[in-house]
C-alpha cells in the first residue's frame, strides 16, 4: 500500500475549512493537494476536490450565518 500523507492532509484541511476559517484551511488544503498531485499520490484528486468544496461551502456557510446575525 502506497502512503499518501499530503493527500490525507489536504482532505483533513478541506473538512476543517467547511466549519472553521475557510480561506486559511481551504487554501492550505488546495496547496497540499497540489503537492500530492505533483508526487502522483493516489488520493491527490480526492484531496483537491474535498479542499475546494470545503473552501467554497465554508465561505457560503459563513456568509449565510453572519448575514443572518446582522439582520434586524
Amino acid at each position: 500500500m502506497q502512503k499518501s500523507p499530503f493527500s490525507i492532509v489536504a482532505i483533513v484541511f478541506g473538512v476543517v475549512a467547511l466549519f472553521f476559517c475557510p480561506p486559511l484551511f481551504g487554501v492550505l488544503g488546495l496547496v497540499f493537494g497540489g503537492i500530492a498531485k505533483s508526487k502522483d499520490e493516489p488520493l491527490a484528486v480526492t484531496g483537491l476536490v474535498v479542499a475546494g468544496i470545503g473552501l467554497v461551502l465554508g465561505m457560503v456557510l459563513g456568509f449565510v450565518v453572519f448575514s443572518s446575525m446582522s439582520a434586524p
